[in-house]
């Protein structure tokens, strides 16, 4: 789909909105039009009732705690939620990495991310990695599902949904200002201003922040500008436009410290010339009918373009495939070790004079709409939902070489030639700028329906279903060249690349049951169970070879189970304990992590089995006197057992014209390079605590005082699916040590709306392992101390 259609695509939509103003008014009655509270398709909503008509675990990140704890990055709220496993890649967490009840929390490829509802993605369905994600300096709430009903919402519903909140705007005229600063450079601005008259309303606001990273050379600075508007035409109608811009330029890397440099110092970064640019908008209009009392439609169109840049250092570990000492490269720039003497292969990383850019443009849209209905057949209540979705995306996605110390940015073919002649690295040389260059296009159809139907007064049965069909092209205009180019002469002795055209289509389509049950045990606490199966379809990056060659993968799958209790217990005590299986299927292992065309094909192979519990409990003794304190005591617990059950080490494939081939290599860890000798029937899932306690106590005044000391334990985890204990020089294998993180902040609310806090991240400044992907050591954040201030007026 091309630009001209997208812009007429959107063009159609404002016709059908803005015309429905006159037909709407035609039955207007005299009274004014007051703004409906109601304005998009939600995935929990903001009343606490609202968590009775989730048949499974669900969870709300309120308020209350955004105001208290000012997290400054989605990451650093969600790794509270029960379940969650999250993993740090850079100082502001603009590339999240979150994960649920054992599934990879990868780039967050298996959580489906929404804001109001809508997916965002840069490209949903073709790339689903989060280099995008809304910023929770605007939000109002973050709503967590895992459970049977996330088939309402798609494609990937095996790690659970995150769906932000944004604020809705305000009903008198407001101008609200939040200011924080803080350790390592950080700086943070949001400034907003909104009214309503009549039956309008709008918010405008305008974000800014920057900082200089815990490591070195992590600087970043994100600019970003919204509008909100909603516009009630009558007692049936509203339509709500948003639009967005985002901005974003940051030092970010995916190269982590190879354990002797994380030894001498954690803050060292080698990549000084990593960097990543992004720039995003986006335009959502949504449009609510209520036809009657008992039914309603929501319509909605989304268009969003983006450009994702990314220039990444190119570097060589100092130790050989066969485990020894590699000599630095004729070609490098600089470096890193540990010290000048006593080196252990793998402890130097050597960073080279060239650089790949990554450099990605993405546009995508879609058309949803929803129904919701009330009746009953028989004497039996029903509430249903009934969607649909179109979905397309279009994407260009090229690699560049470019080298860091020429202005231009680009390799000459004079400098390349010379080198092939003194560095066997670089054999043929690269006269060649633009190394791979594909078009990728998908067309994706969605449709759902649930129906909670009321057996009594007390139970709930809550069957549902969704369908989902993928149709994926490549077309390849450039790619690098292969050893049959060489043979037949396709291309120069000195040519790495050759501008061929192809294209390769796949497609997917899958059905999606679940079913749920509620039972209301007293009316503000109920009993659920549920079932559904989880689908998360093929990538771009898993579907097709980077010549653009169709893979004919298998979606991944997966057949979850739950059931617990939920609910206010007493107006002081409230509770959520959950029990889960879950069968993941067709798991896609691939080697080509890092971004390179490199090692072995993408396979399916393997099924894993997660089996855990969960616990929520919220106690405010200061309730218990009937006292004007509040003392909230919060307890959020999660145990998890996420092993591989099966081992294939021949995984079988099939060819375009859909022979089975075997593949003759051994299945292999997704992350390290490192082919797997054994079976791994029983190991651990890499990058899944066994444990997670967050544990917090909470006091606010009548006065407007308010403080929160909150502690954090996150158990041990494998870097690989060998369950290697010790740690690689490299840093790339080897256990990932338990942590044990506290927080705290304190806080003054006027009744004059304004306030000043003051937050601290890891008080005790503990130096740990977050993880040791995509490459190297990633360590987690250091203490982060910050003040700040709010005015509203």
């Amino acid at each position: 789909m091309n630009t001209f259609r997208f812009h007429f695509f959107l063009f159609v939509i404002l016709f059908f909105l803005l015309s429905t103003k006159n037909y709407a008014q035609s039955g207007i009655e005299e009274k004014e039009p007051t703004l409906q509270k109601n304005d998009g398709i939600h995935v929990i909503g903001n009343k606490k009732e609202d968590l009775k008509k989730i048949p499974g675990s669900a969870y709300i990140l309120d308020n209350k705690y955004l105001q208290e704890a000012s997290p400054t990055d989605p990451m650093e709220a969600l790794r509270r939620a029960p379940g969650a496993s999250v993993r740090f890649q850079d100082a502001a967490g603009l590339t999240p990495n979150i994960g649920f009840r054992g599934v990879s929390n990868e780039e967050s490829r298996k959580t489906l991310i929404l804001e109001d509802g809508i997916l965002t993605s840069l490209s949903p369905y073709g790339q689903p990695e989060s280099y995008y994600s809304p910023s929770i300096e605007r939000m109002e709430r973050i709503e967590v599902i895992k459970g049977s009903g996330s088939i309402l919402f798609g494609p990937n519903t095996i790690g659970g949904i995150v769906n932000f909140v944004t604020k809705r705007p305000p009903v008198e005229s407001t101008f609200y200002t939040k200011n924080v600063g803080g350790e390592n450079g950080y700086l943070s601005t949001y400034n907003s201003y909104g009214k309503s008259f009549g039956s309008s309303a709008f918010e405008v606001s305008l974000l800014r922040k920057q900082g200089n990273g815990f490591r070195n050379y992590q600087n970043f600075d994100v600019t970003e500008g919204n509008l909100k508007w909603i516009q009630d035409w009558n007692e049936n109608h509203s339509t709500t436009i948003k639009l967005g811009y985002h901005m974003q330029n940051a030092q970010s890397t995916y190269l982590g410290l190879s354990q002797g440099l994380f030894w001498k110092d954690p803050r060292i970064n080698p990549a000084k010339y990593d960097e990543k640019q992004l720039n995003r908008s986006q335009t959502i209009i949504s449009h609510n009918w209520k036809l009657t009392d008992e039914h309603a439609i929501i319509i909605r169109g989304y268009v969003s373009q983006a450009e994702r840049n990314w220039a990444r250092q190119d570097f060589l570990s100092g130790k050989s495939d066969e485990g020894g000492y590699l000599n630095p490269p004729t070609d490098t720039l600089r470096t890193y070790s540990p010290g000048i003497l006593g080196n252990r292969p793998g402890d130097s990383i050597y960073m080279r004079e060239t650089y790949t850019s990554r450099d990605q443009s993405f546009l995508v849209g879609g058309l949803e709409t929803k129904l919701e209905s009330k009746f009953s057949t028989f004497g039996i209540k029903h509430e249903t939902d009934l969607g649909l979705r179109f979905h397309a995306e279009n994407n260009l996605t090229q690699t560049n070489l470019k080298k860091t110390d020429d202005p231009l940015g680009y390799l000459t073919k004079a400098s390349l030639q010379e080198e092939s002649l003194t560095n066997n690295l670089l054999q043929p040389s690269l006269p060649n700028f633009n190394l791979n260059r594909q078009e990728r296009k998908i067309e994706a159809f969605a449709s759902y329906f649930q129906d909670r139907i009321q057996l009594s007064e007390n139970w709930k049965l809550i069957p549902g279903i969704r369908y989902e069909e993928v149709r994926q092209k490549a077309i390849t205009t450039r790619r690098q060249a292969t050893q049959e180019d060489y043979r037949i002469g396709a291309v120069l002795p000195n040519d790495v690349s050759v501008n061929r055209r192809s294209a390769s289509e796949s497609r997917t389509h899958i059905i999606l049951p679940g079913i749920g049950i509620t039972y209301d045990i007293t009316k503000k606490f109920i009993w659920f169970s549920g079932a559904h199966k989880g689908f998360s379809p093929p990538t771009f990056g898993t579907s097709f070879s980077p010549q653009g060659n169709d893979y004919r993968l298998k979606p991944e799958t997966s057949t979850n189970y739950e059931s617990g209790i939920r609910g206010d217990l007493t107006s002081y005590l409230y509770t959520e304990l959950v029990g889960y299986k879950m069968y993941f299927r067709d798991q896609i292992i691939n080697v080509n992590e890092v971004g390179g065309e490199n090692g072995i094909r993408p396979a399916n192979t393997g099924y894993s089995t997660h089996t855990g519990g969960e616990a929520v409990v919220v106690w405010d003794p200061a309730k218990m006197q009937k006292a004007e304190w509040r003392v909230p005591i919060e307890l959020i617990y999660s145990r998890i057992e996420a092993k591989s059950r099966s081992f294939n080490p021949f995984p079988v494939s099939q060819t375009s014209d859909g022979r089975e081939l075997i593949e003759i290599v051994p299945a292999y860890t997704v992350n390290n390079y490192q082919f797997i000798s054994s079976d791994t029937t029983g190991n651990y899932l890499p990058y899944v605590p066994k444990e997670t306690i967050t544990t917090a106590i909470s006091i606010s005044s009548p006065q407007g005082y308010y403080g929160r000391l909150e502690y954090q334990y996150i158990g041990k985890q494998y870097s690989d699916l060998l369950n290697t204990k010790d740690e690689s020089e490299d840093g790339n294998k080897g256990i990932i040590p338990k942590v044990e993180l506290w927080n705290t902040s304190l806080g003054y609310r006027s009744p004059d709306k304004w306030s000043v806090f003051i937050n601290a991240k890891n008080i005790q400044d503990k130096q740990y392992v977050s993880g040791r992907l995509p490459t190297g050591i990633q360590p987690g954040p250091f203490r982060q101390i910050n003040v700040g201030f709010t005015l509203e007026i």
